[in-house]
């Protein structure tokens, strides 16, 4: 008996959606380059702040033009951040402030490969979230993870079932129509046994026939939302699309870049905010009827230093802040434990304190919203202290 491309992708979206265990969906983004934290959710309620950046900073609310737009009479968003107010007041958005990776080496290369491998070990070679994924069973799903971008990143290195696509458009094999097909059936034939080249070559097969299924168009935007023309909200977009066609997802990783503001601060950091903002609010509108079984996490290798520097931009420091999303969110506050701004009170050469593990946010997700405790696996050697209460458990 033979199976059609349809009745596969039939069956794989039938066996994902029983064998989710009431899970969330879990969206992985990463702002590649050590976004500032301080002038995302600015601490305007500690003077110090505007002592350490007396130009590079956003004023108080309600002081004039640019100003932050409060959120608990100590803390203000960024502006350029607005498009996420709404969420926050609808209590589906939180942060977490004073927030990061415990690595004090200020590189980024190092304090992405930890951040992605969640473990300071260079001994480790696979990612988190694969790690997550290999521990998971009952969806034979190619799409069980996706990673919307040209290739597999860090988190994901080591997973036995995960696609990378920039685009669904774009995901094919690039071969002239008439010979598409064939030249398919060939490759198939050609990696038809069971190693591991093998399994991964049928696997990828197997996502280019689930993707030919799917038209966006049986998919439209809904309910309003706009979405900016912005390759980050592309692929959202498109991620919206998969998640909607049924097609197995558990697990995305969407990683936006440019966020090493040494320079020019104001326009670049302003730009990129709003763009993410823009756009995580274009998907949450657009995903209404599945927020509730989402769970969407942003975070970055470490935050800026305190002090502005002569360029009016900010050099490597190590705090940052959080952004968790959904319907399982305890939302509309700014989890902290604020160490303060004062010149005691920072670290290294000048950097906010870490008082909050990003592990430690990150297993109170799996735990809660995953139905996932075994979160020594994923992160191994370290010992989870208490939950903040971000998240609510699924019923």
């Amino acid at each position: 008996m033979t199976t059609s491309r349809r009745d596969f992708l039939t069956f794989s979206q039938n066996n994902a959606i029983a064998s989710s265990d009431n899970a969330d969906i879990l969206i992985y983004i990463f702002q590649r380059g050590a976004a500032d934290g301080m002038n995302l959710v600015v601490p305007y309620g500690d003077d110090d702040y505007y002592i350490n950046r007396p130009t590079v900073n956003i004023p108080k609310p309600n002081s004039g033009e640019g100003s932050g737009i409060d959120l608990d009479g100590f803390f203000a968003l960024n502006p350029s951040l607005a498009a996420l107010l709404p969420i926050y007041q609808a209590q589906d958005l939180a942060m977490i402030h004073a927030f990061g990776a415990n690595d004090s080496t200020h590189s980024h290369f190092k304090n992405q490969a930890y951040v992605d491998r969640g473990a300071l070990d260079t001994t480790f070679a696979d990612g988190w979230l694969a790690r997550y994924v290999n521990s998971t069973s009952g969806n034979d799903s190619a799409f069980k993870s996706v990673a919307m971008s040209a290739s597999i990143p860090p988190s994901l290195a080591g997973a036995e079932a995960v696609v990378a696509l920039n685009t669904i458009e774009g995901f094919q094999i690039v071969a002239p129509e008439s010979e598409s097909e064939a030249l398919q059936l060939s490759l198939s034939s050609l990696y038809s046994g069971d190693s591991s080249l093998d399994l991964t070559a049928q696997a990828t097969f197997s996502a280019v026939d689930l993707i030919a299924d799917i038209n966006p168009e049986d998919y439209p935007v809904e309910y309003g939302a706009q979405y900016p023309n912005s390759g980050f909200a592309n692929k959202l977009k498109d991620l919206a699309v998969l998640i909607k066609s049924g097609i197995g997802i558990e697990t995305a990783s969407v990683d936006i870049g440019g966020w090493d503001t040494h320079n020019s601060q104001a326009d670049d950091l302003n730009q990129l905010a709003q763009d993410y903002a823009d756009s995580v609010a274009a998907f949450y509108t657009d995903m209404k009827d599945y927020m509730a079984n989402i769970s969407m996490i942003t975070l970055t290798e470490f935050g800026r230093r305190a002090a502005e520097n002569g360029s009016a931009g900010t050099d490597h420091g190590t705090a940052s802040v959080s952004f968790v999303m959904g319907g399982g969110v305890n939302g509309g506050q700014v989890y902290r434990d604020w160490p303060g701004l004062s010149p005691a009170d920072l670290v290294g050469p000048g950097d906010l304190a870490i008082t909050t593990d990003y592990r430690t946010v990150i297993a109170e997700l799996l735990d809660k919203r995953l139905n996932f405790q075994d979160i020594e696996t994923v992160f191994p050697d370290f010992e989870v202290p208490e939950y903040l209460g971000i998240f609510t458990p699924k019923s």
